[in-house]
Parts: structure tokens; C-alpha cells; sequence
């Protein structure tokens, strides 16, 4: 490994660390849900392909008829993300199990697209992932105000912002939590 990269993947565990494990908001910031302007679909949201942990690509319009979404803000190298996806993944294969209209979608914060793949097939997330580098990868963080990860953000299938504290509610309510979602979101 070069200087310049040893470099950047040292500056890039530094930034990914930091963000985990620091809290840029009061506790009191950290309730208020941010209420970006929905967006007309969840393909602007996300782009119009996502990426499997085998890196197959997929059509963002296989998730548009779910009535709950999840945005999994998290990097392998955060410990907390590392205690968290598993918990996810457990929350993430009951629900389906059950037949619930629910799917998660990653924003990797890793170093590459590389790392991001093999966050997910080191974890075998089941779920999808926005392409690494793209201009939605770097415009969620952002529009949801994320300060530190793990962070889940959750939205209804048509983008509206349900919650800014999924990490919290499965914590708190374990497969509730889907529920207390559809509740929030007017769905049945």
C-alpha cells in the first residue's frame, strides 16, 4: 500500500471513527425530526440502480410498492455499526418473514466501493446499497442531517421522513418497531 493511500484509509478510519463516536447535536437536536421536501419518488431519492453485496445492480423501482424503507447510514470500521447490522439484519429477516412491506437501504461511509462490498458480504446484508461515490451517496447524509453512525432513518414508500431514530426504535420496541412505523407513516 502507497503512502497517499495508507493515508487516505488512515484519514478515512479517523473520519468514520470520529463520526461514531461523537455527537456534533444536543440531545434535544437529536429528537427533531429534519423534514426535507419528499421527493417526487424513491428513485430520486436514491438513484435508479442499487447494489446487492454480490454487486449485481438493481432497478430502484423493485422497492417502490414497500410501505417502510430504512437508510442505513454505517461504516465497518464504526464498533457501534459493527454491534448494530446484526441486530438490523435480525430485525430485517423477521420482518420479511413475516411478509412485511419493508426494505433497507445502505449509504456505506467506507473508504471504497470495494470496502462497502465487503462490509456487506462480511456481514451478509440482505438488503441493498447505494452505489459508492454517487451524488446520492453523498446528498443523504446531508438531507437527513446525519451527525454520527449507525444512523437509520426511516421513510414511507413515498420518501416522507417517519423517523430520525430507527437505530433507538428497534433497540427499544424489537419487531415493533415496524409497526410503530406504519403507524406513523397512516399505513395499515
Amino acid at each position: 500500500m502507497g503512502p497517499t493511500r495508507l493515508r487516505d484509509t488512515a484519514l478515512t478510519y479517523v473520519m468514520v471513527v470520529g463520526l461514531c463516536c461523537s455527537l456534533l447535536t444536543s440531545c434535544a437536536d437529536a429528537n427533531r425530526i429534519v423534514e426535507p421536501e419528499p421527493p417526487d419518488s424513491l428513485s430520486d431519492l436514491f438513484g435508479p440502480v442499487l447494489f446487492r453485496a454480490d454487486g449485481s445492480a438493481v432497478g430502484t423501482e423493485t422497492i417502490e410498492d414497500k410501505a417502510v424503507v430504512a437508510i442505513y447510514f454505517a461504516a465497518r470500521a464504526c464498533p457501534a455499526c459493527g454491534a448494530f447490522t446484526p441486530v438490523l439484519i435480525n430485525f430485517y429477516d423477521q420482518v420479511r418473514q413475516d411478509e412485511k412491506s419493508f426494505e433497507v437501504v445502505l449509504v456505506s461511509l467506507e473508504a471504497s466501493a470495494q470496502e462497502m462490498f465487503a462490509y456487506m458480504t462480511d456481514y451478509a446484508m440482505p438488503w441493498l446499497a447505494v452505489p459508492f461515490d454517487s451524488d446520492e451517496a453523498t446528498a443523504l447524509p446531508q438531507r437527513y442531517g446525519v451527525r454520527w453512525i449507525p444512523t437509520l432513518i426511516v421513510v414511507d414508500g413515498e420518501g416522507k421522513t417517519i423517523s430520525i431514530n430507527g437505530v433507538d426504535d428497534i433497540y427499544g420496541l424489537g419487531d415493533g418497531a415496524y409497526n410503530a412505523w406504519l403507524a406513523r407513516s397512516g399505513g395499515q
